[in-house]
């Protein structure tokens, strides 16, 4: 997925689009999981980290600038 298809995604989620919220986990989530693990050397942690990232993105998405 390009960024600029993330980005849409990102800005959909601000406007409240569940199913833009689903796919932008579904595009984003291993990879990031994978950074959270390298660095935290855990999994439980790289997964409460990894979830408390989309709640921060679902709650903060309207405030989004690509800019």
């Amino acid at each position: 997925m390009s960024p600029s298809e993330i980005e849409n995604l990102i800005s959909r989620c601000g406007l409240g689009d569940r199913l833009a919220f689903r796919s932008l986990y579904a595009a984003t989530s291993a990879k990031l999981f994978g950074v959270c693990l390298r660095v935290l050397k855990n999994r439980t942690d790289a997964e409460d980290v990894l979830q408390e990232t989309y709640v921060k993105i679902w709650h903060n998405a309207a405030k989004y600038q690509v800019s």
